[in-house]
């Protein structure tokens, strides 16, 4: 029997198909997943939404978040560290500060790094997870739901590139508010459907990236979904990363010019600093492929949303 469609934002029970996605980046899996949009309040998801064993083998050891080699990971770190220096109003000492789906823990060493100490991570992925305790970070394996964590535990939480992955965005940011403390942050990450990068590759766009991303959120879509769960948006930042340029090239040479992307992935940092011109301009539109948002949370909770 098909699985009814049910937006976890606005609970609309209608859709239109988008595109037909694979997974283009890691390759797990042959299948297609739809990728859709909710008639009601336009945010898209993977309908039907991959079972759990699918998701779990689409987390391979080689997970490109968890393992970025040479340059492509000293640029990620650069780009951290200097996330962590523009915040230090969120997440300088004494601020607890909680990173959920911290990977590998690298920005919450680079919180560390800066001097406060208050910081926690959650992470789904046990190879992944025990990296970042055997680097001394405090790091639950899971994910937050499970946790447990106290209400009014935290004074920031981090969600960098996590909602996009989760079940269910609007029961998530629930749980953040309610762990947060009365006025305090989130700071998310994430990709923007509403990009020139999204319209330009289509289903070549990482920001899809199925399987493992169920929601694809646009500025909009994701400022709705904060205001529902208790938040007002304080900052919406476009980033100028050419990352997004980088690997649509790249995933459109996977189908069309395979010969060209062995090439393309041993240049890749390179075209990521090349295209970041590109990525600049979009940022300057207010419409490039990654953004990152600041929402403060609020006296107007909603804790009752699902009922």
């Amino acid at each position: 029997m098909p699985e009814t469609f049910s937006c976890p934002l606005c609970r609309g029970d209608a859709f239109d198909a988008v595109a037909i996605l694979r997974d283009r980046m890691m390759l797990t899996t042959e299948d297609e997943f739809q990728l859709v949009k909710c008639r009601s309040c336009g945010l898209m998801r993977l309908h039907p939404a991959p079972d759990d064993l699918t998701l779990e083998r689409s987390y391979t050891v080689g997970y490109l978040p968890h393992t970025r080699p040479g340059l492509s990971g000293m640029a990620k770190g650069v780009l951290e560290r200097r996330s962590v220096r523009l915040l230090q109003e969120y997440v300088g000492s004494p601020s607890q500060v909680l990173d959920v789906g911290c990977a590998t823990g690298d920005l919450l060493a680079a919180v560390r790094s800066r001097g406060n100490r208050n910081v926690t991570g959650v992470e789904p992925g046990l190879e992944a997870s025990q990296i970042a305790r055997e680097r001394g970070l405090d790091v639950v394996t899971g994910d937050l739901e499970s946790a447990g964590f106290a209400s009014g535990s935290f004074d920031t939480v981090l969600v960098s590139h996590t909602l996009e992955h989760v079940r269910d965005p609007v029961a998530f940011l629930l749980e953040v508010a309610r762990i947060l403390a009365p006025g305090g942050s989130v700071l998310l990450w994430l990709p923007n459907a509403d990009s020139v990068e999204a319209r330009l590759f289509g289903r070549y766009w990482i920001g899809f990236d199925a399987p493992r991303h169920l929601t694809t959120f646009s500025a909009g879509t994701l400022g709705r979904t904060l205001s529902a769960t208790g938040f007002r948006v304080e900052e919406i930042r476009h980033e100028a990363v050419g990352l997004e340029w980088a690997w649509g090239i790249r995933l459109l040479a996977r189908d069309h010019l395979h010969p060209t992307e062995g090439v393309l992935a041993r240049l890749h940092a390179i075209l990521i600093v090349a295209l970041s011109p590109l990525a600049l301009l979009n940022s300057r539109l207010r419409k490039s492929g990654r953004i990152r948002v600041i929402a403060r949370n609020t006296e107007s909770r909603r804790p009752n949303y699902r009922t």
